[in-house]
């Protein structure tokens, strides 16, 4: 894992010492053996698998995953799909007018996707206590999840206005699954499609798929569609896996900041 940033290869040096001396070298091993596509070559085991920021070695690679092969996430999916009402009801009352756009990608024109409007209650780690306040029913399950169930990388309410499509791209980091919570979803032809596979949300059920293989989404009808939206570390990770990449994660949200920026995106 390098990116030719002396400083920033030194740090991710000593964390992983530091990570090896608290949890084991073999916790260390495949996490040091990723790589970093946008600053070294990556060898990816399925070609049609295309993550723009970060490859992990040896992690099953699948689209769609199904809440029983998602391990020890299955709890925590459970747990958020039995408060879908009572989170429906407290985002009911949160100001619209909090809702960002143009959310910063890698792989995606911040000018095409205008009509993805989101609301974050955890970005780069970083929580926004007064939000997390107004949702005590997402507060708490955040609260009651460690990481090795719930990353705090990103949570946000993601929205695509009528007439929105967020065109075809690939996502950041195999190591990691995307998960869409269906809060608001019309009638009509919005959905979203993975590997070219296209699949609409289903009341009360948890929509799970890897990020890293194409996909858009697209909103046809005359109502937003609202998810809220959850990443979790990839369920054949171990605990201690996990834990290295946590200590890791300041310097990957820096490093990822500042490619944006070179890219003429982000804060």
């Amino acid at each position: 894992m390098k990116t030719g940033m002396a400083d920033i290869d030194q740090a991710i040096t000593g964390v992983c010492a530091a990570a090896a001396a608290q949890f084991g070298a073999a916790a260390v091993a495949r996490i040091a053996a990723s790589t970093l596509p946008n600053f070294e070559a990556s060898h990816y085991e399925d070609p049609r698998q295309q993550p723009t920021w970060l490859h992990t070695p040896g992690l099953t690679a699948r689209p769609w995953w199904r809440r029983d092969q998602c391990g020890r996430l299955t709890e925590m999916i459970r747990a958020f799909e039995s408060r879908i009402p009572q989170i429906r009801t407290e985002l009911a009352n949160v100001d619209p007018s909090r809702m960002g756009v143009a959310y910063d990608h890698l792989s995606v024109d911040p000018e095409l996707i205008r009509g993805w409007k989101n609301l974050f209650f955890f970005r780069d780690y970083q929580p926004d206590q007064d939000l997390l306040a107004r949702v005590p029913a997402i507060n708490e399950l955040v609260k009651h999840f460690g990481p090795e169930q719930l990353d705090r990388f990103e949570l946000f309410l993601s929205v695509l206005e009528p007439g929105t499509h967020i065109p075809a791209h690939f996502g950041g980091a195999n190591l990691k699954l995307t998960l869409h919570l269906p809060l608001w979803i019309p009638e009509g032809d919005t959905a979203l499609q993975v590997d070219g596979e296209a699949r609409r949300w289903n009341e009360g059920e948890m929509m799970i798929f890897d990020d890293t293989y194409l996909h858009e989404a697209w909103n046809r009808t005359d109502k937003p569609r609202a998810v809220l939206l959850l990443k979790v570390y990839h369920p054949e990770l171990s605990v201690e896996e996990v834990g290295v990449l946590e200590m890791l994660a300041p310097f990957n949200a820096k490093v990822y900041r500042n490619t944006l920026k070179e890219k003429g995106r982000g804060a």
